[in-house]
């Protein structure tokens, strides 16, 4: 499964005390456009605005939005409804979404004939660098290193047709490794029909509970993970550390473009049920995102170690358009736009979107030693933890 379908399919909810403050806040309606465009004059419009009111990042990105419809609305009006014009349209598009710091944002289109032009900013911009490497399974890598008994499969979530799958165990008989290739584990440990994620998740929880526990580290295993369900936040990593404020969430108040909500805490609920006092290392790559990106921060101290690349920087939540006066949209039945509803900044102010989480100590993607079955990133954290 590619970033993109990824980021189309799972639509990360908003931290619960941001839901919980605005669940009582009445939307306001879009200026009225008419909601099946018949032409491209049409569409662009009705982009252009609600671009202009939904989109959370204006007090941040430097394109100015007024210029962009000056330049391309002639353009559009010149379109007609033939498919070399469609494909136009497309390029356009891309044209004035390319430089968009929030890196949730994608287009797809339902027209069959340009419906495999999906266009995501983030992805086009990233896979032009030096450094930048393809998603990577490191799934058979790692379970070289566990010990024998590690529990790893498939659950019963589907993900644009991809099981959720997870793998833990011990490594030396006294580090725990988990991993999954995104999270909706609370869904799939609360769901009715037997899964091996319950399984796999009862085996890690047991291990944090043991008395005279042999464990003296955790490697949280976050590389290839480009996120999921916000409920995973608390349910996961709230068993790993104690409650805490690490960073803030907004979104937008009304229409205006820079009508922005008051900045909200962002907190990590510590388990009252479980007490773990072990240093966590926490692994990450390029294709680290949302979510993941929320816990390392959330779980990143002193003690508790990021290890690997600069993560993707894509730490904007989505959620329902619904609720929020920001987020995603469609055009008609032409298109759908995925965008950000809420921005993030760290407890110190700092903003990661389009920029990523910097590790604390760097270890680059290595592809000519993990085909000769040697991770180096997952060795790094092993001797961090001895």
């Amino acid at each position: 499964m590619n970033f993109l379908s990824r980021y189309n399919k799972y639509q990360i909810i908003i931290f619960t005390i941001v839901v919980i403050f605005l669940s009582s806040c009445k939307k306001q309606s879009p200026i009225n456009l008419e909601e099946n465009p018949t032409n491209f004059s049409m569409i662009f419009l009705q982009f252009w605005d609600k671009m202009n009111n939904q989109y959370v990042y204006w007090d941040r990105d430097n394109i100015d939005w007024n210029i962009i419809y000056k330049k391309y609305k002639p353009l559009f009006d010149n379109l007609s409804n033939s498919n070399s014009d469609k494909l136009k349209a497309v390029s356009y598009f891309r044209e004035i979404t390319a430089n968009l710091i929030d890196n949730h944002f994608s287009i797809t289109f339902n027209d069959p004939i340009i419906a495999n032009a999906t266009i995501n900013p983030a992805i086009e911009r990233k896979s032009k660098k030096n450094n930048f490497h393809d998603r990577y399974n490191y799934d058979g890598v790692v379970k070289t290193y566990l010990d024998s008994g590690f529990l790893s499969g498939k659950g019963n979530i589907v993900d644009n047709g991809t099981l959720i799958n997870a793998t833990v165990g011990t490594i030396n008989n006294n580090l725990l490794y988990f991993h999954c290739n995104f999270f909706s584990l609370k869904q799939s440990y609360e769901s009715n029909d037997g899964n091996k994620i319950k399984q796999i998740l009862d085996y890690f929880f047991s291990q944090l509970k043991r008395t005279n526990n042999p464990i003296k580290g955790i490697i949280l295993d976050l590389r290839n993970n480009t996120g999921g369900d916000i409920a995973d936040l608390n349910f996961l990593a709230g068993k790993l550390t104690g409650g805490i404020t690490f960073g803030f969430t907004r979104s937008k108040s009304g229409l205006g473009k820079l009508d922005y909500l008051p900045w909200l805490e962002a907190n990590l609920k510590h388990d009252v049920n479980d007490q773990v006092d072990k240093p966590v290392i926490l692994l990450g790559d390029n294709f680290s995102a949302s979510l993941s990106e929320i816990i390392i921060i959330a779980l990143r101290s002193r003690k508790n170690l990021f290890i690997g690349e600069q993560t993707y920087g894509a730490t904007g939540q989505l959620s329902d358009p619904a609720i929020f006066n920001s987020g995603n949209f469609s055009i008609g039945n032409f298109m759908k736009v995925t965008t950000s509803a809420t921005e993030f900044k760290g407890i110190d102010g700092t903003f990661y979107e389009n920029t990523g989480i910097k590790p604390d100590i760097s270890s680059p993607f290595n592809l000519r030693e993990l085909l000769a079955g040697k991770d180096t990133q997952l060795e790094l954290a092993i001797n961090q933890i001895k």
